[in-house]
């Protein structure tokens, strides 16, 4: 809900400062961080305790592009405050196809399938603060526990759908130039 949404924007924050701050800009993320992003909601502590482990922050200024569009990426990262733009390159534009501003959500999720290309690329539309987590971390918990690879998979796949909607949404609002399929 948005209460919640704006509860865990406030409790972030608090945690890690406002976007811009350099407090725990570059620093192993703690456990207890990874804790409130909903991703890692009711995971056994032992799994967050290795993924904090592999996790550190990042501290972007405005503009700066976290993936590029079809570059090979072996990283996922969550959004801790700020907000970030997606986009795909159609002919020589790029098309936003979303905007994210929500604590915890996904970025990245190409890194967890062959052939581990982003499908889009994502910059950042001002200061963001981000986690950033090394794939291999999160596969190294699935062959331990590969019940808990399904429970994260499927959050994944959550995720996924997530940006395929606010993309419909996007394209559907945005004017159009002929009739669907015109390829003048």
């Amino acid at each position: 809900t948005r209460a919640a949404k704006l509860d865990l924007r406030r409790e972030l924050r608090a945690l890690y400062g406002p976007p811009g701050s350099t407090a725990r800009s570059e620093e192993a993320m703690e456990q207890a961080g990874l804790e409130r992003l909903p991703f890692f909601d009711g995971l056994p502590g032992w799994a967050l305790a290795d993924l904090a482990e592999a996790a550190h922050e990042e501290e972007l200024p405005a503009g700066r592009t976290v993936l590029h569009q079809h570059d090979r990426t072996r990283t996922v990262h969550f959004l801790l405050a700020g907000a970030l733009q997606i986009y795909v390159r159609v002919d020589e534009d790029d098309l936003l196809v979303a905007v994210l501003g929500d604590p915890g959500e996904l970025v990245g999720w190409s890194a967890f399938r062959p052939p581990y290309r982003a499908t889009a690329s994502v910059r950042c539309e001002q200061p963001s603060r981000l986690v950033t987590v090394p794939v291999a971390a999160f596969e190294e918990l699935f062959e331990r526990d590969p019940g808990l690879g399904y429970l994260i998979l499927g959050r994944v796949a959550a995720g996924v759908a997530d940006r395929l909607e606010q993309a419909r949404e996007r394209l559907l609002t945005a004017p159009r130039q002929g009739p669907v399929g015109d390829r003048r």
